[in-house]
C-alpha cells in the first residue's frame, strides 16, 4: 500500500508539474525553430490548453514507466534506477529534438521556395506534435532499459549457474 501511494504521489507531481514547465518547454521549443516566417495558429479555442494537459499527463506517465521497468527487470540498485530514469528522459529529449530537427527541414524547404520571403509560412499547433514525439522517445527508453536490464540479469544468472556446478 505504501509502494502505491508513493507511486500515485510520483505522478501527481510529474503531472502538477509537467501542467507548470508547459509555457516554457513550448517557447523554448518554438525559440529553436530557425526560421522567422512562421506563423503558428490554432483553429480551436482549446487548443493550447488540450496541449498543456497532454503534455502534463504524459509527464505524469513517467513515474508508471519507470514502475514497469522495475518490476520486468528487478532492479536493485540505485544506479540502475538512476540509468533507467536518465534514459527515459534522454530518449524523450532526443525524439522532441529530432521533431524540432524536421521542422527546420521542412520550413528549410518551404524557404527556398519562397526566396523573397514574402509569404508567412503557417502551420497549425496541432501539427507540431511535440508532445508525441517525447511519449514516443519515453516508451523507447523504457524499452530499452528493460532490454539493458533483462540481458544483465540474464548473464549474471547464468554466472551464477556455471559456478555452481
Amino acid at each position: 500500500m505504501k509502494n502505491t501511494l508513493k507511486y500515485v504521489g510520483l505522478i501527481l507531481i510529474f503531472t502538477v508539474t509537467g501542467f507548470l514547465i508547459w509555457d516554457i518547454f513550448f517557447e523554448l521549443s518554438l525559440s529553436q525553430i530557425a526560421n522567422g516566417n512562421i506563423e503558428i495558429i490554432s483553429q480551436k479555442i482549446g487548443g493550447k490548453f488540450n496541449l498543456n494537459a497532454k503534455f502534463a499527463l504524459i509527464m505524469g506517465i513517467i513515474p508508471l514507466l519507470y514502475l514497469i521497468i522495475r518490476k520486468i527487470t528487478k532492479l536493485k540498485f540505485n544506479y540502475q534506477s538512476l540509468i533507467s530514469i536518465t534514459l527515459i528522459i534522454l530518449s524523450g529529449t532526443l525524439t522532441w529534438q529530432f521533431r524540432i530537427f524536421q521542422l527546420n527541414n521542412q520550413f528549410d524547404t518551404s524557404t527556398k521556395l519562397n526566396p523573397a520571403n514574402q509569404l508567412k509560412t503557417q502551420i497549425n499547433l496541432r501539427e507540431l506534435n511535440f508532445e508525441l514525439y517525447i511519449f514516443i522517445g519515453f516508451i523507447i527508453g523504457t524499452f530499452a532499459s528493460i532490454l539493458i536490464f533483462k540481458n544483465n540479469r540474464i548473464k549474471k544468472l547464468k554466472l551464477n549457474k556455471k559456478e555452481t556446478e
